[in-house]
């Protein structure tokens, strides 16, 4: 699964729209838009705010199909 999908699967899981993600990491709407459409990426500090939001780790958030490594 792509990035982009990840992030508008867990947006929809968590019941957020666009708009609401967008204020919750204070971006704009377009960029949640083109954040799932796969034509931008966020930035790293923004992938981690998502990350905390939906509490999910960054790794899984970058790489959903891999686990994550164990020490």
């Amino acid at each position: 699964m792509a990035l982009s999908e990840t992030i508008y699967r867990l947006r929809t899981e968590h019941g957020l729209s666009q708009g609401d993600l967008a204020a919750e990491l204070d971006v704009s709407r377009q960029s949640i838009s083109k954040w799932e459409t796969g034509s931008s990426v966020p930035e790293l500090d923004k992938l981690v705010a998502m990350s905390r939001l939906f509490g999910v780790t960054s790794w899984c958030s970058v790489r959903p199909n891999r686990t994550a490594l164990r020490a």
